[in-house]
């Protein structure tokens, strides 16, 4: 067998016997939609939210959170390997060294969209609308897919680069910030702060919940879907050309 598919195949395995990564996406994610349901949802009352309630309006920020508590996989992965010796075992073996890199981002991506459809299912059953039925869930997993090897391309390229263990959290720690500094609670209408409507324009977090909302609910504008397309595979390739081009910087 190939060897890209066998290193392939085994950062699948070895994730699926410790996914504590993507468990943890998927805990936050829940852990955000209920609390915050709970403790704001009351303002999907108001007309601004075209009686979709808040629950469907807050919903992307599940899908986001659930990317960011598993993207740093990749990078883990690396690093356990790097730790245990495997690396460079692999390293000098005659396997690609974009197999090297690619493998663990592959088995990063893939949990992050098995749960992003579970919680799509999960956002059903309690009363999250999709707008466009089978073709709201099709762009969400685009949107997601985006994110993520956004993500996990930046994770895996850092800690390569570095070979430092707090390397892989460096991107959820930079991304963090971001969701506050967005429309994650409340519509633009809502917020008075002149300076942080000035900053969501600027944070491309926006662009992304905003394009899941118009799936979703409807509540925001074609718009936003689209710029998120673009600006997300825009960032997914420089994410993969900085994470392959990385290859030619390992640090054992």
């Amino acid at each position: 067998m190939n060897s890209n598919i066998l290193l392939t195949h085994r950062a699948i395995v070895k994730l699926v016997k410790q996914p504590s990564a993507p468990l943890m996406g998927f805990g936050m994610s829940l852990f955000f939609l209920v609390v915050y349901n709970a403790g704001i949802g009351g303002i999907g009352s108001l007309d601004i939210f075209a009686g979709k309630g808040y629950l469907s309006f807050l919903f992307p920020i599940a899908i986001i959170s659930l990317a960011m508590g598993s993207s740093a996989g990749a990078g883990q992965t690396l690093n356990a390997d790097m730790q245990s010796g495997y690396f460079k075992r692999l390293y000098f073996s005659p396997a690609s060294r974009w197999a090297l890199i690619a493998a663990p981002m592959i088995a990063d991506v893939l949990p992050s969209l098995f749960f992003t459809a579970i919680l799509l299912c999960v956002g059903a059953v309690f009363g999250v609308t999709f707008q466009f039925g089978i073709l709201s869930v099709l762009g969400v997993l685009l949107l997601s897919l985006l994110w993520s090897v956004t993500l996990s391309g930046f994770s895996a390229g850092i800690m390569i680069r570095t070979g430092q263990a707090q390397s892989a959290a460096i991107v959820t720690n930079a991304i963090f910030p971001l969701l506050f500094l967005s429309t994650t609670f409340l519509p633009r209408e809502l917020i008075t702060a002149k300076w942080l409507l000035a900053v969501s324009w600027g944070n491309p977090v926006t662009y992304i919940l905003e394009g899941c909302r118009y799936l979703l609910a409807g509540t925001s504008d074609a718009r936003f879907f689209l710029i998120a397309v673009v600006v997300f595979s825009i960032t997914t390739i420089i994410s993969l050309s900085f994470a392959l081009s990385s290859a030619r910087k390992i640090k054992l």
